[in-house]
């Protein structure tokens, strides 16, 4: 279809009326002010990004960001984003202006630093770039006094020049050296070369000197404004040789002369062309001398070896023992012989004997003596340990000396049973004994929530097993950092570590000495209370007149006031100060229960059987009433443990070597 001439008017009158109305509605007029006022005069603004047109200083946008592009003459040009909204608006840009060049005419002429406003202005060519504004200017050399002046900068790419005359801060050296030619240095900066006449600034310069094959010379010279000063000539030293000083041993003193230098390996500088004296030593060894003549800037090497110095050393004791020199065995005693001349340690040893030690130093003029006295070492910790202690189960042990103990009774003692043989045994190890049977609360610390209502705390724990009564030991002795005397592999003790010093029960032997010995020589108590009945009224506590409702049999007309157990130590002790060791509980005891023949023997520090089923238990209890219970001769075995056996726990000063 063919538009009409008029048809195509029409519609272009139409559209640019609709482009009117939409400008009309939508678009904003916004002025654009630049700031300051002289870059404003000259300035150009151009729109980079968005639709609008600029009708003087006022430009008609429609809304959303613009960007407008500024320029000025003497000002830095400007990117400047705005943001149009429903409201007409005015935009204020101000731009910044150009450093000026500035130029420094200075007298006297030379090469100087300018600061400006503290930070060290660089020239380019021959003027400074600085920005607009009033501006400190400092001038500094070191040979000049300190010049300082605040100048107003126009900027705007203009030239402005400024003329200072400085004041000197300088004197004049003149420097020579022999031989002459040596650099001349202040800091790291080379001024010249000997001989050598340089301006220096006032105060105190100082001056190296360098020169190829001698050593470097400081000077200091101190010059006042003015000066016209001479030193030198200056006397450079030949570099000196270079010599490194080894030695066999190693740590040997270095002595030049009378001076020390250090110890070897060392590097030492000497003078050349001259005898040196060179000493090395080392303690115990003898000292070595040598004289050295090195060249100028030389490298040698020179190597010692030192003979050992040896002094003779006689050594005995009172028992033939081993001797040690640190932890190298030398000899057995008695020993005469050459020692190295150092200090060392000397240990003499024995097994089961305390050991000596001491530090030595053999001497080549005179021979050195030692005589040790060795002590057994139980009986040097027997000196050592406490009477008394308590222990971490809080248990309060005593230290004993046992002696000879006869166990058993004769067969025509009244009550006397077969398992009584007569056995003699020598107990010649100190130990120690809790005074106390093992209480239900001291049980708890080493099995937690065993205290229930039921059981009075300061009661004799009972109804634990042998094995049970062992591995309380064993937790005893980790708590106090000692060895297991028990083995034991899934809860059961397998083996016994005769050697350890750690808790244990204690032996048959043991507990009869505690118990039956006493001051009268060669005689051994029968019954707790002495040789003969009755027994004395409430002496312990055995199965008296309130027992008899749950005993068949009790012990007529004697009460101790407790129908089962008692608290411990509620009667008292024996004259070792152990107590219960009759009556309350029996206790379990180390030892395996076997019968064993009269065979006349005397064992020593006797353990019992190393096998069995069961194990010895020994002293009478709460439910004791005959005449053979009452006996201290009276053993028997168990291994689960009742209601009327309990424990107590030893320990030796020092294990045994083996199972004897």
């Amino acid at each position: 279809m063919k538009l009409s001439p008029k048809l195509i008017i029409r519609l272009v009158l139409i559209s640019i009326a609709l482009l009117i109305l939409i400008f009309y509605f939508f678009a904003k007029g916004v002025v654009v002010e630049i700031s300051p006022e002289s870059a404003s005069e000259n300035s150009d603004i151009k729109i980079e990004k968005g639709l609008g047109f600029k009708a003087g200083n006022r430009f008609i946008f429609f809304p959303g960001k613009k960007t407008l592009q500024i320029q000025s003459p003497g000002f830095y040009s400007e990117s400047h984003e705005i943001f149009i909204d429903s409201v007409s608006n005015t935009h204020v840009i101000t731009l910044t202006k150009k450093p000026g060049k500035i130029f420094f005419n200075l007298k006297p002429d030379f090469n100087f630093r300018v600061f400006v406003d503290g930070d060290e202005s660089l020239s380019d060519s021959n003027f400074h770039l600085i920005d607009a504004g009033l501006r400190l200017i400092e001038i500094r050399d070191p040979l000049y006094l300190p010049f300082s002046k605040e100048i107003s900068v126009i900027g705007m790419d203009q030239e402005q020049s400024f003329e200072f005359i400085l004041s000197p801060n300088s004197g004049e050296l003149s420097l020579g050296s022999l031989p002459s030619g040596a650099s001349v240095f202040i800091d790291t900066v080379l001024i010249g070369e000997t001989p050598l006449q340089v301006s220096l600034p006032s105060g105190l310069n100082k001056l190296v000197l360098k020169k190829n094959g001698y050593q470097d010379a400081t000077i200091l010279e101190r010059i006042k404004v003015g000066d016209s000063k001479t030193s030198g000539p200056i006397e450079l030293s030949l570099l000196p040789g270079v010599v490194t000083l080894e030695s066999v041993p190693k740590k040997a003193k270095v002595m030049v002369g009378d001076s020390l230098k250090g110890y070897t390996p060392l590097d030492i500088f000497l003078e050349p062309d001259i005898d040196h004296i060179i000493s090395i030593n080392f303690e115990g060894y003898l000292g070595s001398q040598k004289t050295l003549n090195v060249a100028t800037d030389s490298n040698s090497s020179v190597f010692f070896e030192l003979n050992k110095e040896y002094g003779n050393v006689s050594i005995e004791s009172n028992i033939s023992a081993e001797i040690y020199i640190g932890d190298k065995f030398l000899s057995k005693t008695p020993f005469f012989g050459p020692l190295h001349a150092i200090d060392q340690k000397l240990v003499i040893k024995k097994k089961n004997y305390r050991t000596y030690s001491s530090i030595i130093k053999p001497s080549m003029e005179f021979n050195t003596k030692i005589s040790a006295t060795l002590i057994d070492e139980e009986d040097a910790r027997l000196a050592e340990s406490p009477l008394e202690y308590l222990s971490q189960g809080q248990q309060t042990m005593k230290l004993l000396e046992p002696d000879m103990i006869v166990l058993g009774a004769k067969r025509s003692e009244i009550g006397q049973r077969a398992n009584e043989t007569i056995r003699r045994v020598k107990l010649t190890k100190p130990f120690y004994l809790s005074i106390h049977e093992i209480t239900n609360l001291q049980y708890s610390l080493f099995k937690q929530n065993y205290l229930t209502s039921d059981l009075e705390a300061n009661h004799p724990v009972v109804n634990l097993s042998w094995n049970e009564a062992a591995i309380f030991c064993n937790w005893l002795s980790a708590s106090e950092g000692l060895s297991s005397f028990y083995n034991v592999v899934n809860g059961n003790v397998i083996d016994i570590n005769y050697g350890s010093e750690g808790y244990r029960l204690p032996t048959e032997a043991e507990w009869s000495w505690a118990a039956r010995t006493y001051s009268k020589k060669n005689l051994y108590l029968k019954y707790p209370w002495g040789n003969v009945m009755p027994i004395p009224s409430s002496f312990g506590n055995f199965a008296d007149e309130s027992s008899k409702k749950e005993l068949s049999l009790y012990i007529p007309n004697y009460t101790d006031s407790f129908a089962s157990t008692a608290p411990v130590g509620s009667f008292s002790a024996n004259e070792k100060g152990i107590f219960d060791l009759g009556g309350n509980v029996s206790e379990f005891v180390n030892d395996f229960y076997s019968i064993q023949p009269d065979d006349g023997k005397i064992y020593f520090n006797y353990s019992g059987p190393k096998r069995g089923n069961s194990h010895v238990v020994k002293g009478s209890n709460w439910r004791s009433a005959s005449n053979s219970q009452l006996r201290y001769a009276y053993r028997d075995k168990l291994s689960k443990g009742d209601d009327a056996t309990g424990f107590r726990v030893a320990r030796w000063l020092i294990g045994k070597d083996d199972e004897k």
